[in-house]
């Protein structure tokens, strides 16, 4: 079997904000949430059946924050969802691209920051099923 994609970790400044905007914008859920000799990291996944792991996972560690990636990706079920998400992103003051269709495999997307500055896609109609 070849190597699985499990997860990606980022650093945040602070971690309940961070906690917050990717359970509160992005659906995530906690997985975990680890305190081990003074350092503290969330695993965020998916809504899964009790008991049961998710098959992808996003880790925040509470740790400076050296570099930021490109940008996350999360499909949404509908044009409305991504105009919904942009229009709480406007309020926080984090929306950093309003929506738009650009077509093709690319689909309908607004773009907004995390509490860190980390890039969040939001689109629909893009042809991936997504975790």
């Amino acid at each position: 079997m070849p190597p699985r994609w499990t997860h990606i970790t980022i650093n945040c400044s602070d971690i309940n904000a961070s906690v917050e905007f990717y359970t509160s914008l992005c659906g995530l859920t906690i997985v975990r949430d680890r305190r081990i000799e003074g350092r503290h990291n969330v695993w965020l996944g998916p809504a899964t059946k009790r008991d049961e792991d998710p098959v992808f996972v996003l880790v925040i560690v509470q740790d400076e924050v050296k570099a930021r990636l490109d940008h996350f990706g999360f499909q949404c079920d509908s044009r409305a969802e991504v105009d919904r998400i942009a229009a709480i992103a406007r309020q926080q003051n984090i929306l950093v691209e309003p929506p738009v269709d650009v077509g093709g495999v690319v689909g309908y997307f607004t773009m907004v920051r995390d509490p860190d500055g980390h890039m969040v896609e939001f689109t629909f109609g893009q042809p991936l099923k997504g975790l």
